[in-house]
């Protein structure tokens, strides 16, 4: 009989891992969720190179429009084709939200122009194919001036120039020395 009660004192005494694995599974979907929507934003494109160019810090969703614009003009807004007459709405929108935001914590959300009127603070980030015909761009911040939206960031790929781990990565990237571009853009010309 002790034998049989020593197994039942042993059982009773074990921890229970259920709630520690309920908790883990939780945790692991939280994260896989969040790293989907950083990335909800951003379209698979080929970045222009840029001499001068320098990383991107992010800013919060309300702070900055980020549009994506293919090889072939099409417009895209958080991962869906949208018009040029749909992306004033959507501009309209964001920065309607912006200016409320701020107002919220006690700034304003415009600043004076040299010409006399107001203009929004909010960022627009254009993710632009290296391709896209310029045309495609002139578009977009035609509608933005409309908007009264004028802090306009382009996205691109920086030289190599050592910060990459290895050549691997840097082609991988498509990226160029400074030498490199030059000699393929026949000086500037």
């Amino acid at each position: 009989m002790s034998a049989a009660r020593d197994m039942q004192d042993d059982e009773r005494a074990g921890m229970d891992m259920t709630p520690m694995i309920d908790v883990v599974f939780n945790l692991l979907i939280f994260f896989m969720l969040i790293s989907d929507l950083n990335q909800k934003d951003l379209v698979e494109l080929t970045l222009p190179v840029a001499y001068m160019a320098e990383e991107d810090k992010g800013q919060e969703e309300d702070d900055r429009v980020i549009l994506n614009v293919d090889k072939y003009g099409q417009l895209m807004w958080k991962q869906k084709n949208v018009s040029l007459e749909e992306l004033g709405t959507i501009l309209s929108t964001a920065r309607d939200r912006y200016e409320i935001k701020m107002r919220q914590q006690g700034k304003t959300g415009l600043e004076p122009l040299p010409s006399g009127g107001m203009a929004s603070k909010l960022y627009v980030l254009l993710r632009a194919d290296k391709d896209t015909p310029w045309q495609h761009v002139q578009w977009l911040m035609t509608i933005m001036a409309e908007q009264k939206l004028y802090k306009l960031q382009f996205a691109t790929k920086k030289f190599r120039d050592g910060t990459y781990k290895d050549e691997a990565e840097a082609r991988a990237l498509d990226a160029l020395t400074q030498k490199e571009f030059i000699a393929t853009s026949k000086g500037g010309q």
